[in-house]
């Protein structure tokens, strides 16, 4: 997974590769935009981590045919509804969802609480 935006290659944070044999050479394959394939050295790239499965956060901004979305076994702060829409919306057209009915049904209730401090400053006398 790339970590840092290289216009020249033209890859950006978030990009999946995937290290196959090109031409008898190891190589990373990078699907375009325009459903061609891209070969690369791996010491061409950017900042990038291996990433055999990754977190709902990190998959912001990018789509798969396939998402898994694997919920802890119990009830937890971090399952809201932001983050299990965010996760399903990962899935162009497959999703397995795995999660009990008590943490999900909590999940979908519970919405992420941001204080930012903006509207006390707003309001605030100047």
């Amino acid at each position: 997974m790339i970590l840092q935006n290289d216009h020249a290659l033209g890859l950006y944070n978030g990009d999946i590769g995937i290290a196959v044999q090109h031409e008898g050479i190891t190589r990373v394959a990078f699907e375009t935009h325009d459903g061609e394939v891209r070969y690369l050295l791996a010491s061409r790239l950017p900042a990038h981590q291996t990433a055999f499965a990754m977190t709902v956060h990190k998959s912001q901004g990018s789509e798969f045919a396939h998402t898994v979305l694997v919920c802890p076994p119990t009830i937890s702060p971090v399952i809201t509804r932001e983050l299990i829409y965010t996760g399903i919306t990962r899935a162009k057209s497959q999703l397995d969802l795995y999660a009990s009915w008590p943490v999900l049904r909590h999940g979908v209730g519970a919405r992420t609480a941001r204080y930012s401090g903006l509207p006390d400053a707003l309001l605030a006398p100047l």
